[in-house]
């Protein structure tokens, strides 16, 4: 969450105006911090403002002014994790409140050029071919001036014409030879123009499987919590629609850039050829040119980021609302989310529209440069041709070549918007590239103890905001082959204990060791395939169920598998599915109950015979006769394990080695199930609550629900 300067400046029933200084100067992340506070379900309007670094807010008047601030914090937090730090996502803002470019060296490769070159150095060959042939399609483009020359010069020059001096005497043989050289022109251009594309394809594929696969495996290394900072049609949109953007400017959105390269190389030979003074001259407006264009770049660039982060935003929100339905429809909000899509949409429409605004001045601007050049050409050179100094076959070719060259100019315009694409897309590939996890693998190997490992937390302090601690100098110890149970309220971190353990998280203080050993010293494969870890959010994987209960243990024996399923209590309803453990099932297994998912979940972790497992809140669908079965069976499935239960239905821990009630980030008991009722403490009252002996309101001092997240 973001940590910075942020003060009210003015706070009244449903209105906050709040100084954010980081806003100031920043009008991207200003916009895309309006867009996101705009999206929230408890904000009715938002204005950000980066001129003055402040930021008003709309809500409901019952609205507490600190949920308003987290908000804020959240969303900046949020923002800054998808823009990035970059220099060129940055935007100076003027006084008028409009978006300004810095000055772009004329000469000076873009980054985003220079990151793509980079991208693709795996293939050095592939890429000097691609080059190659796209330059020489780019050359070939001005070829049909030349021959359109040619054949003026042949007809109005006679025996001085070009093919006269090849030897052609007649006025015949002299246009077959010009026939002649134009169709061994096209058969060239045809087998040049599939050479590039094939090459060029091959390339661009290449390349976007490399980035996919570099961009997967290392997600898979990141801490989760940056994995889970993010929403999922973020991390789809870089893994699939960034990608794709790199993939269609390699395969496409180069070919304008490359045209235009090999029309000016043609042109300036003609030119020089044809007229020294003319092309001295003609050249002298390239320098404007590439100014001009390389000035015009930077505002694009930045307003299309604007506009892609309001799409993103526009796309969360309905896969967001069309994912929840259900709840969306039991509780009469249809308008009230037509209204917030409405509104996301119009962000993204109105921000796409200035986008347009700007990039619209791009080709005519180019245009008018260029088109200088041809009325130059027209004027001067029809002059010369009139005194005999040029012919009019070399004229024609010159001013059809800048003709073509305008034509590449305007093309410039499908070129330059492919371009901006591929920028922000590369941006955000590289940047999740260049990002490090905060956890880092350590060396030492976890030895396997026949007896189960012990697990130990010494004085650990830990807090997702490291000014709010969720565990505050915890401590507690699992002997080799104990089942612990983990109980308190929402809050109180009994979920981070397990994250603390896998290292999902570090902790700022303290030592969590497994076996006498500091898990920040243990590799982390070894750690993590030494825990068996059944999540209160079962996860499941598109494919059978045979491949969901043996994921934890590659190739393992259909027999294995069923041996699993039964100790699970999940054999009989499997076998009642049509095709059995081949029923495929798809991602999440929503065709499933909830209780039928745990149960698999389960049996992934029994097959997977790790020496730690750790359930938290593994049965809380189960029906109770079903879940004291299972209990049963898991008993003997955990001799030689050490097992770590979080419930909060006591029943599931009542027969734990050992019980840690936990409250405000601390243990406040431990015992047996019997020890802590005999003690009447915290454990006694909430089991007299479930039990129906005693009231839940008024009757005991439950645990305060710490600020964290359990």
């Amino acid at each position: 969450m973001y940590s910075g300067p942020l003060r009210r400046i003015s706070v009244i029933p449903g209105r906050l105006r709040l100084g954010l200084p980081i806003l100031a100067d920043n009008g991207i992340l200003a916009a895309a911090v309006d867009a996101d506070l705009a999206a929230h379900p408890g904000v009715e309007g938002v204005s950000a403002n980066p001129l003055t670094g402040s930021i008003l807010l709309r809500v409901p008047a019952t609205t507490a002014a600190d949920d308003v601030e987290q908000w804020v914090r959240n969303a900046v937090h949020r923002q800054m994790l998808w823009i990035g730090t970059h220099p060129a996502m940055q935007l100076p803002v003027q006084g008028d409140g409009s978006l300004t470019q810095e000055p772009v060296p004329a000469l000076q490769l873009p980054v985003p050029l220079t990151r793509l070159w980079k991208a693709t150095d795996r293939y050095p060959s592939l890429r000097r071919r691609a080059i190659g042939l796209s330059l020489a399609n780019g050359l070939e483009e001005m070829v049909p001036p030349l021959l359109m020359g040619l054949s003026i010069d042949t007809a109005t020059m006679g025996s001085a014409s070009l093919m006269a001096r090849a030897g052609f005497t007649t006025v015949a043989s002299k246009f077959f030879g010009v026939g002649l050289i134009s169709v061994a022109f096209w058969a060239a251009a045809s087998l040049l123009e599939y050479w590039k594309e094939r090459t060029v394809s091959e390339l661009a594929n290449r390349v976007r499987h490399d980035l996919r696969m570099d961009l997967y495996a290392h997600i898979q290394t990141l801490d989760i919590s940056s994995v889970e900072s993010r929403e999922i049609t973020d991390w789809m949109a870089v893994l699939d629609r960034d990608l794709n953007q790199i993939h269609n400017f390699i395969k496409h959105g180069s070919d304008p850039f490359f045209q235009m390269t090999g029309n000016l190389a043609v042109l300036g030979g003609a030119l020089v050829m044809a007229s020294p003074a003319m092309a001295v001259v003609q050249l002298a407006m390239l320098p404007p040119l590439v100014v001009t264009a390389m000035r015009l770049i930077s505002p694009i660039r930045q307003r299309y980021l604007a506009a892609r982060r309001s799409h993103e935003l526009l796309d969360t929100m309905v896969a967001g609302n069309v994912s929840g339905m259900a709840t969306v429809v039991s509780f009469d909000g249809q308008e009230r989310e037509i209204a917030r899509v409405e509104g996301a949409s119009r962000r993204f429409m109105d921000a796409e529209i200035e986008t347009g605004r700007v990039e619209a001045a791009y080709v005519p601007t180019l245009k008018a440069l260029a088109g200088t050049g041809v009325v130059t050409t027209l004027v001067w050179g029809g002059a010369r041709v009139a005194q005999g100094q040029m012919s009019a076959g070399a004229l024609d070719t010159i001013a059809f070549m800048q003709l073509r060259l305008l034509f590449a100019v305007a093309r410039m315009g499908v070129g330059l918007d492919q371009y901006h694409k591929m920028a922000v897309s590369l941006e955000r590939v590289m940047r999740t590239l260049d990002t490090t996890p905060a956890v880092q693998s350590g060396r030492a190997l976890l030895k396997r103890n026949p007896a189960g490992p012990s697990i130990e937390f010494e004085d650990v302090v830990f807090g997702y905001d490291a000014s709010t601690p969720v565990l505050k100098r915890l401590s507690l110890r699992c002997e080799p082959g104990q089942t612990i149970g983990l109980v308190g309220a929402s809050g109180a971190g009994k979920s981070t204990i397990i994250k603390l353990l896998m290292r999902f998280w570090d902790p700022q203080s303290g030592t969590v060791r497994i076996d006498g050993q500091d898990v920040r010293g243990c590799d982390l494969r070894s750690l993590r395939q030494s825990i068996a870890l059944v999540s209160q959010n079962v996860t499941l994987f598109a494919g059978t169920i045979h491949e969901n209960i043996a994921y934890g243990a590659p190739g393992a024996s259909r027999h294995a598998v069923e041996q699993a399923a039964r100790c699970a209590e999940a054999h009989d309803f499997i076998l009642e599915l049509p095709q059995g453990y081949d029923s495929p099932i798809g991602f999440g297994g929503l065709s499933l109950s909830g209780g039928q998912r745990q149960r698999i979940a389960i049996a992934r972790a029994v097959l997977a015979e790790r020496p730690i497992l750790v359930f938290d809140e593994a049965t809380s669908a189960l029906d109770y006769l079903t879940e004291s079965v299972l209990q049963r069976s898991l008993q003997e499935v955990a001799r030689g394990c050490t097992t770590v239960i979080v419930a909060h239905r006591l029943s599931t821990i009542r027969q734990a080695d050992r019980i840690f009630v936990l409250d405000a980030g601390t243990v406040q008991e431990s015992g047996t199930h019997d020890e802590l009722l005999a003690h009447d403490g915290i454990y006694a009252g909430m089991w007299k609550v479930q039990t129906g002996e005693r009231r839940a309101r008024g009757a005991i001092a439950l645990p305060a629900a710490d600020q964290g997240r359990a």
